[in-house]
């Protein structure tokens, strides 16, 4: 995805919700429209559906949530299938071809502080730890779980969803951040395509 003339760079890279409403104030050359969606879209993550006063990270819980139902999707099909409805709602890939270029560019740029938020969390010290904790795990197996977790919450969801075309927004978002994160884990992202395929 391509950067428009209103990049915004800095917001995008932060992670904190709380410094990056503190950057509203200086959101300037941006049109009304636009401005307005910036917005629509902070409240939209962070806002607690349930209790409006209480700061959550839905996007990040989309991140921990769907590698779990992908890894059930066998069992949990009906769960899938609502929980695709409310995902395209959520990320507003109901109609993506509906979309307008500025709304795309914020919208992947958003996917992707999602996960980079997530992959944040991949460096900490019990990530990745297997038999209960007992074996903890080496920095190659921390990597190798968040390129797994990160294909399962994008690619995975979407094949198992079969919205791979209104959900390649957020896969390519989530897959281009991974990348940073971790450039040599192509090759282990594609062996999980292809096992999904098989």
């Amino acid at each position: 995805m391509k950067e428009s003339g209103r990049s915004f760079e800095n917001y995008f890279e932060i992670l904190s919700p709380r410094d990056r409403r503190l950057l509203f104030d200086e959101l300037s050359g941006l049109d009304e429209e636009t401005q307005e969606f910036y917005r629509r879209i902070y409240r939209e993550r962070y806002q607690d559906k349930k209790d409006p006063e209480r700061r959550v990270d839905n996007w990040l819980w989309k991140a921990v949530y769907l590698p779990g139902l992908y890894k059930r999707r066998k069992l949990l099909g009906k769960a899938i299938a609502n929980e695709v409805a409310e995902t395209l709602k959520d990320l507003h890939l109901e109609d993506p071809e509906e979309l307008s270029e500025t709304e795309k560019f914020i919208l992947y740029n958003e996917f992707r502080n999602a996960a980079k938020r997530y992959l944040s969390t991949c460096k900490g010290v019990n990530y990745g730890n297997k038999l209960f904790g007992l074996k903890k795990a080496t920095e190659d197996d921390k990597k190798k779980k968040a390129c797994e977790d990160i294909w399962m919450a994008s690619r995975g969801f979407a094949l198992a969803a079969g919205e791979e075309e209104r959900l390649s927004l957020w896969c390519e978002a989530f897959y281009d951040e991974l990348m940073v994160y971790y450039s040599a884990g192509k090759k282990y992202y594609d062996e999980l395509e292809n096992n999904h395929k098989k």
